[in-house]
């Protein structure tokens, strides 16, 4: 019997607090009496169940448990990450610690490096290269093709997010500069932070490096293939040099030592559902009368969202990046590491915790600014809030994408622009010519005192008509 001013909700809690307590003081017997007279109260709530498996020793038994916990509450990020581990899916001794932190490396000295692959023709022993018209692997010297298997992987990539943001390789990143030794002709260079398949700069030789850190990094599970070559991405650049009404005249012309490198680029996408909870104030009135008064209102709005995309590399930035898109993310394939031969890569240097943060900062931020429109869009609303945010079924991926990447001189000044290498979308810096930008801004300025002296004119002759 319920006591006297003590709601079912009110008893529900106190049986699930004296099982979570009995469980925690060893009392196996009492807890798992009162956690499952708790389950049969309330059925979507994981907390008993999840107790639950803290009473057994018996892996049979703890998983039953754990998936009574996901299947009252999917996104139950707890209740996920214990069921992989105890389904092997994620190894123990991989998860950081509560309250740990990765730091970077202090002291910046090299890490030694070996040559993962050498992509060398296994006919000739020359260089092969991925081919961009061709979009296979070829050997420029005998003609050797090989036709890779392009799976398209644009959701079988996705991984579960619960599954590796508690591990160290959810927050690691590529840390330190390293030594590599060439596997054809034994030069030692030393190569910056983050550079994953490069060349060789004295024999040419094509290779993917493996580092000391390289196996805690989180590998790429897919990458959108180059289909713009260097003779169209610099016309690309020359015609987006020539656009814009506020560029010099002569910037096509004067601009000077346009150099764009290739390379494959770090990228996260993300994919799931957001629930945003929000509070209003919304106009009623009384179907009787003309009375109209605010009611307060709250609900929760929700958001399926897809490859948000975030770069994993410091030297760009999140607008840069959305300058240049799209980029073909549902064409990207399955990652072999034969897609690079002959092609830079990089790892990246910004770890998947943080940039899990940035991506759930953008789609908040998107929902919020949409808030007024999405919210009750039938009636009037004024005060419009927001509360909790839940994340639900979080998937990322690591994807290659390609970029061109270089600079340009004009007057004495170095400016940055950036290719798309599958779409040949520019988007960079230029100089702004101040006589057209002052030209303009006195045109607009002149038209605009001309429109309002018509209107004057025109409202005063109709206002004489009138009379």
């Amino acid at each position: 019997m319920t006591p006297l001013g003590f709601s079912p909700e009110d008893e529900y809690e106190d049986t699930v607090r004296s099982g979570i307590t009995a469980t925690k003081n060893g009392s196996y017997q009492i807890a798992r009496r009162l956690l499952e007279r708790a389950t049969r109260m309330k059925t979507g709530d994981p907390r008993p169940w999840l107790w639950l498996a803290e009473t057994t020793d018996d892996p049979a038994e703890k998983r039953v448990y754990l998936e009574e916990a996901v299947a009252a509450e999917p996104h139950n990020s707890a209740a996920r990450r214990r069921l992989a581990i105890l389904t092997g899916k994620i190894n123990p001794e991989d998860l950081l610690p509560v309250g740990e932190g990765i730091s970077p490396h202090g002291s910046g000295e090299p890490i030694p490096a070996q040559t993962e692959k050498s992509f060398a023709c296994p006919q000739c022993g020359g260089y092969i290269r991925f081919d961009i018209e061709a979009q296979q692997v070829r050997c420029a010297y005998c003609g050797y093709e090989q036709e890779l298997d392009g799976t398209n992987v644009a959701d079988a990539a996705e991984q579960p997010l619960d599954f590796v943001l508690p591990t160290r390789r959810g927050h690691r990143w590529a840390e330190s500069q390293r030594q590599l030794s060439c596997q054809r002709c034994g030069a030692v260079t030393l190569w910056p932070v983050g550079q994953r398949a490069t060349h060789c700069p004295y024999c040419g030789s094509s290779q993917l490096i493996e580092t000391q850190e390289t196996p805690f990094l989180v590998d790429p599970q897919a990458i959108g293939l180059i289909e713009i070559d260097e003779e169209e991405a610099i016309q690309r650049t020359n015609a987006w040099l020539g656009k814009g009404w506020f560029s010099p005249d002569d910037l096509s012309a004067e601009a000077q030592h346009t150099r764009l490198h290739p390379a494959y680029y770090p990228f996260w996408t993300f994919d799931g559902t957001m629930e945003l909870a929000w509070h209003c104030d919304v106009q009623e009135s009384d179907n009787y009368s003309d009375n109209v008064y605010w009611v307060r209102r709250s609900g929760s709005e929700f958001e399926n969202f897809d490859d948000v995309l975030i770069p994993g590399n410091q030297g760009f930035t999140s607008q840069e990046i959305a300058e240049i898109v799209p980029f073909k993310l549902k064409e990207v394939v399955e990652f072999k590491p034969e897609y690079v031969a002959d092609w830079p890569a990089l790892t990246y240097d910004i770890p998947l915790a943080k940039a899990s943060l940035s991506a759930r900062k953008q789609v908040v931020k998107e929902v919020r600014s949409e808030l007024h429109y999405r919210v009750l869009p039938h009636k009037q609303t004024r005060n419009i809030n927001t509360g909790a945010v839940h994340w639900m079924d979080m998937t990322f991926k690591h994807v290659l994408l390609p970029l061109w990447v270089g600079s340009y001189w004009y007057q004495g000044k170095k400016y940055r622009v950036l290719v798309n290498g599958q779409t040949g979308n520019v988007r960079g810096e230029k100089p702004r010519d101040k006589v057209k930008a002052t030209a303009i801004a006195l045109s607009v300025f002149f038209t605009v005192i001309v429109i309002l002296i018509f209107l004057f004119i025109l409202a005063a002759e109709l206002g004489l008509l009138s009379l």
